[in-house]
């Protein structure tokens, strides 16, 4: 379908949906918070610590009590939130139009495109610490501040930093493939391509993790897809997260579509995983013909089960 940055056919929706997330966020919050209480990492259990005691003993029953009191806000907002998901876009836009004018390019003979992809498990914090996992907040300032790091020239040429210790983890995967050749196809590395055309990344649940990566790589990426998949009702179950998926491209989107998994199994039936295809506008060629290219975006998980290699 068609790109528009409005989810919705009018404003008064759009304001509507506005109005339902600020009701219901306290209750998301108190409950992140009263999980990140209750659940603990490793390395927390390893070296134990009295802050970690108190925030058991007196932020356990604290914001309990909070979610409690902001269970009727959450009610109502609930009302208004699940069915303007019924008649929500699958997708969120972003168009940075403060985001510097790029002149068309102009495709001859072969040429190639760098994808960059990255599982970066941002689920809200308590969710996150089931994987072993904290600090979902910082760890997505993190991750934009290398995602976001601005090329330095040598010679000439753009030099490709590498990525500390930290930033990797926080990264948790990346990969980057380049599609010129059959020698350099695809590789697995810690150096972050500054050029790169695509950025894919999976796992992006938390609302606020996501806008800080999208007023990060607007300026570089004017056009990013995000909120990928819907929520709420559907079908014969509930969904409480989208898809996770995020797709931030140089290049201008023409159409998306999404299309979700109907046989998700265990804890992946509480998000709306499914595919991305996006059509882009790659460039002209010198005759001035349009030259366009798709993508299709998407986060798969085998069970235990499936997951022997014979």
């Amino acid at each position: 379908m068609p790109l528009t940055e409005s989810p919705f056919s009018c404003r008064f929706l759009d304001g509507l949906f506005y109005m339902s997330c600020v009701l219901v966020f306290p209750s998301y919050w108190f409950v992140d918070r009263l999980l990140s209480c209750v659940v603990s990492t490793s390395d927390e259990r390893s070296h134990g610590s009295a802050l970690r005691i108190l925030c058991l003993v007196f932020g356990t029953p604290f914001f309990l009590l909070l979610f409690v009191l902001s269970v009727p806000l959450c009610v109502f907002g609930l009302l208004l939130w699940a069915p303007l998901h019924q008649v929500r876009r699958p997708y969120s836009y972003q168009r940075s139009v403060d985001s510097p004018h790029r002149p068309e390019r102009t495709i001859t003979g072969d040429c190639s495109f760098i994808f960059v992809s990255a599982n970066l498990c941002l689920l809200p914090d308590g969710l996150a610490r089931f994987s072993n996992l904290s600090h979902t907040q910082r760890r997505a300032s993190t991750i934009s501040k290398l995602l976001c790091s601005s090329p330095t020239l040598e010679n000439g040429e753009d030099s490709l930093p590498t990525c500390s210790a930290e930033d990797v983890l926080a990264m948790m995967e990346m990969s980057h493939e380049k599609g010129a050749g059959e020698d350099d196809l695809f590789e697995v590395s810690v150096d972050f391509p500054q050029n790169a055309d695509f950025i894919c990344l999976q796992e992006v649940f938390d609302g606020r993790a996501s806008r800080k990566l999208r007023r990060c790589l607007g300026a570089s990426f004017p056009y990013i897809l995000y909120d990928v998949g819907p929520s709420g009702p559907h079908s014969c179950s509930f969904k409480f997260f989208n898809s996770g998926l995020f797709l931030a491209s140089r290049h201008p989107l023409l159409y998306a579509k999404y299309y979700i998994y109907p046989n998700a199994r265990g804890e992946d039936a509480l998000a709306s995983k499914g595919l991305l295809c996006v059509k882009v506008h790659l460039g002209t060629t010198e005759q001035k013909q349009s030259i366009v290219g798709y993508i299709n975006c998407t986060h798969l998980h085998a069970p235990e089960s499936d997951a022997s290699v014979h």
